[in-house]
């Protein structure tokens, strides 16, 4: 049996913007990400003094293909997973169709 799996990096980047409120400064985060990445995650914070700072977190969206073979789905799966490169996470697992 083949398996196929598309994987993603896990590395992820740091963004930082500071506004009057959190709308605003998610949208200077969101203006900063670069293009071929992804926004995470984002999370606000008010210091004292009154002004939102928000740090976002960008990670590449780019998708790599892997394939696995094993003598049924659970050894074929085991194999996929070892095959999946350092820096990156098994996104999703389909059964090869023979053409």
């Amino acid at each position: 049996m083949k398996l196929r799996g598309l994987t993603q990096s896990i590395e992820t980047s740091e963004l930082t913007a500071e506004a009057d409120d959190a709308g605003s400064a998610r949208a200077l985060i969101e203006a900063q990400v670069p293009e071929g990445y992804e926004l995470v995650q984002v999370h606000n914070s008010m210091p004292r003094g009154g002004r939102v700072i928000a740090k976002g977190l960008v990670r590449a969206s780019a998708i790599e293909e892997i394939e696995a073979e094993g003598s049924d789905y659970f050894t074929a799966r085991e194999a996929l997973k070892a095959a999946v490169p350092e820096g990156r996470r098994l996104v999703t697992i389909v059964v090869a169709q023979d053409a």
